[in-house]
């Protein structure tokens, strides 16, 4: 494992990586580093490594890991209202770590709908319910998809500042990755199928097949990333691309194709605004990430 993440330019296909450092192996766990989510505030990126939230500045120089411990296997990330806030699939809920100093951690259980106390033992795969693995915030709303295994996948979402349960978007394909909402339409992943879906009913079959786990959504695009389909202890290798999709047409509008690089857990936007991350942008031009 050399890198913690890869900066992409999708016009020059320059490549930038962010290497592993040996303080963020842990030899004990299966997957000794396992880069996954990725936010930032406005001063600062953050990277999910199983239990460890790494902390970079802007020019994605490695400045500490939080103290906070996250969980083994951690998810995808996003940034609000001042924590940052991790998807815990073995402990099916959200951790949420705040960037201000002296605040404590805590934790949202996404099966009984509550905040609880937080737990700090190490979770088993066993205990993964149904493979929460993505979210998004809006000013109104909280957004989490379960990829649920075998089962139809679902959404749910939470009213934004009471962390009320409002809806669940029942059958909403399978083992479903990545959230991005555009007016009222909330566009995910349907990894097992190979599609990008939305709540009114929209459906893009995706044209190339593999595991499609990354989104991102602008104004006009749609990007996906899409690696080889292999098993869990395999995904260090193999090849990965990342496709930009007209949101008009559905059209391929350009595929930058990563060799031999392992795969993508997440992918997001630098230099555009992302309807799949809703933040401000971090960069001024020409960029996408990934995570392997």
């Amino acid at each position: 494992m050399r890198r913690i993440a890869l900066i992409v330019d999708l016009e020059t296909r320059a490549t930038t990586a962010i290497p592993v450092r040996s303080n963020f192996l842990d030899p004990v766990l299966e997957a000794p580093c396992r880069p996954f989510g990725i936010t930032w505030s406005e001063t600062e990126v953050y990277i999910a490594n199983n239990l460890q939230l790494l902390v970079y500045d802007k020019q994605w120089r490695y400045l500490r890991t939080m103290e906070t411990p996250l969980q083994v296997n951690t998810h995808q990330l996003a940034f609000h209202a001042s924590n940052v806030w991790a998807v815990s699939p073995r402990t099916n809920s959200l951790i949420g770590v705040p960037t201000i100093s002296n605040l404590e951690a805590f934790e949202f259980d996404l099966c009984g709908h509550k905040l609880v106390t937080r737990s700090l033992h190490r979770a088993s795969e066993a205990g993964d319910r149904h493979h929460f693995n993505s979210l998004l915030w809006t000013d109104d709303a909280l957004f989490v998809a379960a990829h649920n295994f075998g089962q139809p996948s679902f959404i749910n979402r939470y009213h934004a500042s009471t962390l009320r349960l409002e809806h669940v978007y029942q059958n909403a394909g399978s083992s479903i990755h990545g959230l991005a909402l555009h007016g009222e339409e909330l566009f995910w992943i349907s990894t097992r199928t190979d599609e990008i879906r939305s709540s009114l009913g929209y459906i893009l079959p995706l044209s190339r097949r593999g595991y499609a786990r990354g989104f991102a959504m602008t104004e006009s695009y749609f990007i996906v990333a899409i690696s080889d389909f292999l098993r869990r202890d395999e995904r260090r290798g193999g090849n990965s691309w990342i496709q930009i999709l007209d949101r008009r047409d559905g059209l391929v509008v350009d595929e930058f194709h990563l060799c031999d690089t392992g795969s993508i857990n997440d992918l997001r936007l630098l230099d555009a605004y992302d309807y799949g991350h809703r933040v401000e942008p971090l960069l001024g031009a020409g960029c996408a990430c990934h995570h392997r």
